[in-house]
């Protein structure tokens, strides 16, 4: 016995092992009936050669007889549900397999089907994972029919009728449907003629609109001119569905009209029902005037109003409710969804906010006591801008990082946060106008560009977040109760009406990018600006001066403020000299007439002529023969750097010390006063001792 496929009518060859089989023709799988009964067997493939060819009403009476015959029969069942549907198996261009097409749409969900819900109880398996996976695809379909004849407006009259014959021919029913089209049109009924109104679908599926036409509409006038027209495939399937429309709705109704063949030839369907007969004198009128009584109570001419029950079909097609029976629902959950690059300007300005609010908080005083080395120090202090050493200011600070974590929570959270939102916009942009004021005073080189950096940031954050929705995700879906329902189409509604979609480069999106463009333009040019300008001074033999041997090195003011930076290379007239445990501290002026203090290790900085004695032939000297040594407070290694000298500098010796471990030291004073050891190498080889001349002391 051999099974034909339900997709292409082509032999299946059992898959061993399963309760599945595979075409030999269009290689899909599928499920397989109990193939131990010969009769049931060809009554499937009876079933499925009259399915394939879109008889779905005499398919789903062989379904209906085989589970007479056996109710067991899981994949009867499963026709069954292909026939409510009228799912036909075509070829995805893309994935090259069958995939069902729905050429009978329905309200119900197929998830839901009482059919489909026996094939999920008593199937398993492979086979069960395909019933699902169909059904699945199955609903998808219906749901975009459904949704695109949801926006279709409602018609009066549908005009049902076969519009070719076997040669491609225009048939006389087309014609005189299209007499009876244009006689009521000019009454001002809106009318469902397919060869009119679906002329501008071309290359687009037409069961979506014929779906919606079948549906609202109040009569269905079926037009033949033989039997054979009438039972047509696509003919049947269109008054067959509406009659089925017209159990549910009674006030629907439907006209066989005719012509050129008795009454008796109509289909045994419409044997209950007034026909019309057009070959009469005055036919074309009493079928006007017949028309015009059924529709006399609900009659809409150029402006159509819904039935109630068509109204909340549509009205939760809209809402993207789908009914599954017994007060459950599948419910569609919109939310606001951003665009990638929305989360990505979020995370880098409020870690940018973050960033500057903790580290204030953690400095004290808007200081940095973290253990930063100054040069990041120094980079840090111009990215996020210094501060006043006010409590003012540090109060600013605290609020500015409450506010940001408010702002964090706030964009990320439901709608009704929203008016916390414009409230914490308003704030900040306040705090950063006090702040404005504080810096400006007590900031002097880096104040305008960095309050212009914050401005631009804080106002391109403030403008966006006035609005933070960019689109509508409607892609997550929900089966709730009915009460439930209710509830989530009004949260629904609330974000729809708040909703104002932003796809072509609104306002907002400008405002945000320019904002960015002026960060990125003051911020740049300024640290660029700072990092490319030379504010070293001129050498000068005759002042004291230093050498900036690091590649970076902060200048700060007297409360310990960056105001500026000195370069590698760099020369600084020295205005003063300190000294600590571990660094030396040089008062200098750059040539922006900034001040400013720098300190460091002796190995940051190198001396200029001026810190050592002249060669004076009376006195015990050494000169300095290596890069440079360091001046120590006590003649060991492991005492404190005071500074250092130079090669070639002379200093009188003060004092000569050898130590018990073999170092050699030599006590020297500079010109500035420090006094201090310095190493001569293991060998003597970091300096050379000048001896007094003869006859001098």
């Amino acid at each position: 016995m051999i099974l034909k496929c339900k997709m292409c009518g082509g032999d299946i060859e059992p898959i061993e092992g399963t309760n599945t089989g595979k075409c030999i023709y269009c290689k899909s799988v599928m499920t397989l009936p109990s193939l131990e009964d010969e009769k049931i067997v060809n009554l499937y493939n009876r079933a499925n050669k009259l399915r394939l060819d879109n008889e779905f009403d005499k398919a789903y009476e062989i379904y209906e007889s085989i589970l007479k015959m056996d109710e067991e029969q899981v994949e009867a069942h499963w026709g069954l549900v292909l026939c409510k549907y009228g799912i036909e198996y075509v070829d995805d261009p893309r994935t090259k397999k069958k995939v069902p097409t729905c050429h009978r749409a329905n309200y119900e969900s197929v998830l839901v089907n009482s059919d489909y819900l026996f094939v999920k109880e008593h199937s398993y398996g492979e086979a069960l994972k395909l019933y699902e996976e169909e059904a699945k695809y199955i609903q998808k379909v219906q749901k975009r029919i459904l949704d695109i004849s949801s926006k279709e407006e409602p018609y009066d009259i549908f005009i049902c009728y076969k519009e070719t014959d076997s040669d491609g021919e225009r048939t006389k029913d087309s014609v005189l449907a299209q007499d009876i089209y244009q006689a009521l049109t000019k009454e001002g009924y809106k009318v469902f003629f397919s060869r009119i109104t679906l002329e501008d679908k071309l290359g687009t599926e037409y069961e979506p609109y014929i779906f919606s036409a079948l549906n609202s509409a109040k009569v269905m006038l079926v037009v033949g001119t033989s039997s054979e027209n009438l039972e047509a495939v696509w003919v049947k399937n269109e008054w067959s569905r509406y009659l089925s429309f017209m159990k549910e709705d009674t006030s629907k109704s439907l006209v066989p009209v005719y012509s050129n063949m008795d009454a008796y030839e109509l289909p045994e369907a419409f044997s209950m029902l007034q026909a019309q007969n057009m070959d009469k004198v005055g036919a074309m009128q009493d079928l006007v005037r017949g028309i015009e009584k059924l529709m006399s109570s609900t009659k809409t001419k150029k402006k159509q109003s819904l039935d109630k029950k068509t109204t909340k079909q549509v009205q939760e097609v809209l809402e993207g409710i789908t009914s599954l029976g017994n007060n459950r629902y599948e419910v569609t959950i919109v939310k606001e969804k951003r665009a990638t690059w929305y989360y990505v300007f979020v995370i880098v300005v409020v870690s940018i906010f973050l960033f500057n609010s903790l580290l204030a908080v953690a400095g004290g005083n808007g200081g940095f006591s973290i253990g930063l080395s100054d040069t990041q120090e120094m980079l840090f202090n111009i990215l996020v801008g210094s501060r006043s050493l006010n409590y003012v200011s540090d109060g600013l600070v605290a609020l500015q990082f409450l506010i940001c974590v408010t702002m964090v929570v706030s964009g990320f959270l439901k709608m009704r946060t929203r008016k916390l939102v414009r409230i914490s916009n308003y704030v900040m942009l306040g705090t950063f106008l006090l702040e404005f004021i504080l810096i400006e005073i007590s900031m002097k080189y880096f104040a305008i560009p960095c309050i212009l950096y914050w401005f631009t940031v804080s106002l391109s954050f403030i403008l966006f977040l006035v609005n933070p929705s960019w689109n509508l995700d409607t892609s997550t879906k929900t089966i709730v109760e009915g009460e439930e329902k209710d509830k989530l189409l009004v949260k629904n509604k609330a974000i729809r009406e708040n909703f104002t979609k932003k796809d072509k480069f609104p306002l907002l999106k400008k405002c945000f990018i320019l904002g960015m463009v002026l960060c990125i333009v003051i911020y740049g040019g300024t640290f660029f600006h700072t990092i490319l300008s030379k504010y070293g001074n001129a050498r000068d033999e005759s002042k004291a001066q230093m050498e900036i041997v690091s590649s970076y090195m902060a200048v700060r003011d007297d409360y310990n403020q960056v105001v500026g930076i000195a370069k590698k290379g760099e020369i600084y007239t020295i205005l003063s000299i300190s000294y600590d445990r571990s660094e030396s501290c040089f008062e200098i002026e750059q040539s922006n007439h900034v001040k400013g203090t720098i300190c460091g290790s002796a190995a940051s900085f190198k001396m200029l002529a001026g810190q050592g004695n002249e060669r004076d032939t009376s006195l015990r000297q050494l000169e300095v023969t290596y890069d440079f040594i360091r001046i120590r407070g006590e003649s060991s290694i492991y005492g404190d750097i005071l500074g250092q000298v130079s090669e070639g500098e002379i200093y009188t010796i003060l004092e000569d010390k050898k130590q018990y471990d073999g170092t050699h030291w030599y006590k020297i004073k500079t010109n500035y006063g420090l006094t201090g050891y310095i190493y001569s190498g293991d060998d003597g080889e970091y300096v050379k001792v000048l001896e007094p001349e003869k006859g001098e002391k």
